[in-house]
């Protein structure tokens, strides 16, 4: 792996040293009953750390709350370490709702949270959060965390 210093010259072969390329992954999804929608999920590993990316896009026959995805590469074990993503949701009919996503360490898995109400609170249930999905609507959204 090649390091950064002061003065030295950066090129593209030396960046593309330093971060891997976006590479797809199959993630499971629980929370979510996929049904006629999609999901795309790519990821990218970057020297101790791994970047997700995420879009649900919500079918006619896809239901149930905000998703859990499996992660491509487990967390590192770091005695109690947390991750925090954000997300950006559109229901389908050009309303949007901001939200989060969490990791805690050696999970496999990352929730995904709504914000609902004046006061900032967050949920993973969609009509807690008085939000219906409609066909052609949307969750996508992002996290970083630590590897070993």
């Amino acid at each position: 792996m090649a390091l950064s210093l002061p003065g030295m010259r950066i090129t593209a072969d030396h960046l593309n040293s330093i971060s891997g390329d976006w590479t797809s992954y199959t993630a499971t999804l629980t929370n979510t009953t996929l049904g006629n929608g999609s999901v795309q999920t790519r990821y990218q590993v970057a020297r101790d750390r791994v970047l997700v990316g995420f879009t649900l896009n919500w079918g006619s026959t896809t239901s149930g709350n905000m998703p859990v995805l499996s992660l491509p590469v487990l967390p590192a074990s770091l005695g109690g370490m947390r991750w925090s993503g954000v997300l950006m949701l559109n229901k389908g009919s050009g309303v949007w709702r901001s939200g989060f996503m969490y990791l805690a360490d050696s999970s496999s898995t990352v929730n995904t949270y709504a914000l609902y109400g004046s006061s900032g609170e967050v949920t993973s249930s969609l009509s807690t959060a008085g939000i219906t999905m409609t066909t052609g609507g949307w969750i996508a959204g992002q996290i970083e965390y630590e590897i070993p």
